[in-house]
């Protein structure tokens, strides 16, 4: 079973680098916002991937230090002018939306395509610009195989150009307590109700 699961993320991986980069959400940090789709649930976990992260506060980490609470994931870099800002800009609209007694009870996870510019100082740069400093929100970095392994988890796909920005999809994921893609939503829709009312069903 472990080798036909092995070989299924292999597979992934290896298409998820030969997609064209016309086919991309929003490509050079353009495109039309989509419209929000519910993804069914899906029976692999995403702590399931062991690699190891390095947080914004330079600690080490794996993605099992979100289970037991849900969490809204998404993935950008820091670089990005548009999308990226927007994206995180939606999940605080997330974040707000969730009782003041209920915060503690829901993660919110930043993952970046571009670990090789994002260091820790980096990103805590970033989280400081954004005003996402609270305990409740995450900011890493990852190897860029395990970046990879997380972004076709997602169904999200990027791709680095020459100027060394990222051609990549627009996404923000709900996640339940163990780490199950519960609902996706176009990052870049201004729309996020569908996020709100899927995360609250799973905050207990």
């Amino acid at each position: 079973m472990k080798k036909i699961l092995k070989s299924k993320l292999l597979i992934s991986l290896v298409l998820a680098c030969l997609v064209p980069a016309s086919t991309y959400g929003h490509e050079g940090h353009e495109g039309d916002t989509k419209e929000a789709s519910i993804v069914a649930p899906s029976s692999e976990s995403l702590f399931n991937i062991t690699d190891t992260w390095v947080s914004s506060d330079e600690k080490t980490f794996q993605l099992n230090r979100l289970s037991g609470k849900p969490t809204v994931i998404a993935m950008v870099y820091t670089s990005c002018q548009y999308v990226c800002p927007l994206t995180v800009g939606n999940m605080k609209r997330i974040e707000k939306s969730i009782p003041a007694t209920q915060l503690g009870k829901v993660n919110f996870a930043v993952f970046t395509f571009d670990p090789d510019r994002d260091t820790p100082s980096k990103l805590r740069e970033f989280a400081k610009t954004h005003g996402v400093e609270s305990s409740s929100w995450l900011l890493a970095q990852g190897k860029p195989n395990s970046v990879r392994k997380l972004a076709v988890s997602l169904g999200i796909k990027y791709k680095k150009t020459k100027s060394g920005d990222f051609e990549h999809d627009a996404t923000i994921t709900i996640l339940d307590d163990a780490g199950v893609v519960k609902y996706q939503t176009d990052a870049m829709n201004k729309n996020v109700d569908g996020a709100i009312v899927a995360l609250k069903q799973l905050i207990h």
